[in-house]
């Protein structure tokens, strides 16, 4: 019979538990300050935080000094990679001009302007019909269909809840950490059905674009469908199920190469695009793909897709490391 530590130190625990629990609260608040001074001491703290939350959601324990796969790939990247492109290609303002630069500004959204506060929005001013987004973070964005329905006052104090996250001291991302944190709005971009259109999420690895993920009818019957790098489908699946009926449309393998040379400076992104209106648009870059907690089924392709990328090397990593925590 298995006797609990309660059992076995008697009517001694209750006149030891708060002393312990106030010690142990001591211990936090020390780490915790000692955070916020010493490097390291973060670097420990994220990375500690980082290993529980991949353990968690992939449901293995993630070898992040010798990493194989491509979760724990990203790990080794959110800790280590200071790759100076991350901060100005994650930040969803300055990332325009980098792929104006790289591919021509005829692929970029209309912006309807970028702000530091909610109150400065021309609310009125504004269209019908845009996207609220906020710069620095993910999953901050807004869909406003028919602006004469929506509360303006619940939408700027929504924006203004964007504006006080610190991402980078929730997910421990590098690239977000000295984003200035910024609003903006887009002129909404819709399809022939006159829907959001389907989402294409290049895997690009070294400059090859090796994966396609395609998000199809994210606001009804969401569907994630995985394709290979001729464009065929893949029996795998990832948060959502996936369509394996879904016909890619024409100009695929087109689509695949402003991804390629969208991405080309990196060892790995993910570089999302859209069709629309009988053209390509840009979506995002991103070098953090869910924070390295997205579990594959068959989870072997987690390894599959770790084989295809090669990390930079580890000196550089860490001449890079010492100027730049």
């Amino acid at each position: 019979m298995t006797i609990s530590a309660n059992e076995r130190i008697g009517n001694a625990q209750p006149r030891s538990e708060a002393p312990a629990t106030d010690a142990m609260q001591a211990v936090k608040a020390a780490v915790g300050r000692a955070a916020v001074t010493l490097p390291f001491v973060e670097r420990v703290v994220r990375a500690r935080r980082l290993r529980h939350r991949m353990r968690s959601a992939l449901g293995y324990e993630p070898d992040l000094r010798s990493p194989v796969t491509y979760n724990e790939k990203l790990g080794w990247r959110i800790l280590n990679d200071r790759n100076l492109l991350f901060p100005r290609t994650t930040d969803k303002v300055a990332v325009r001009d980098y792929v104006a630069q790289k591919v021509g500004s005829e692929v970029l959204i209309p912006l309807l302007g970028a702000w530091e506060r909610s109150c400065d929005i021309p609310w009125d001013s504004l269209p019908q019909r845009f996207v609220l987004k906020a710069s620095h973070g993910w999953n901050m964005n807004r869909l406003v269909r028919d602006k004469a329905s929506v509360c303006r006052a619940t939408a700027l104090g929504q924006a203004d809840e964007w504006l006080r996250q610190d991402h980078y001291a929730e997910a421990g991302e590098w690239g977000y950490r000295d984003i200035p944190p910024r609003l903006l709005a887009e002129e909404m971009l819709l399809d022939e059905r006159d829907e959001i259109p389907h989402d294409f999420k290049f895997f690009v690895f070294h400059g090859k674009a090796r994966l396609l993920r395609v998000h199809a009818n994210r606001f009804g019957q969401h569907s994630v469908t995985f394709f290979d790098e001729e464009l065929k489908l893949l029996p795998v699946r990832q948060a959502y199920p996936p369509d394996p009926s879904y016909v890619l449309p024409n100009g695929m393998h087109e689509l695949a190469r402003l991804a390629e040379c969208i991405g080309a400076d990196f060892d790995f992104a993910r570089v999302d695009l859209y069709l629309a209106k009988g053209r390509p648009w840009f979506g995002e870059i991103t070098h953090y793909d869910s924070n390295a907690c997205m579990p594959y089924v068959p989870a072997s392709f987690d390894r599959t897709l770790g084989d295809m990328w090669r990390l930079p090397d580890a000196r550089w990593i860490s001449l890079l490391r010492r100027i730049i925590p």
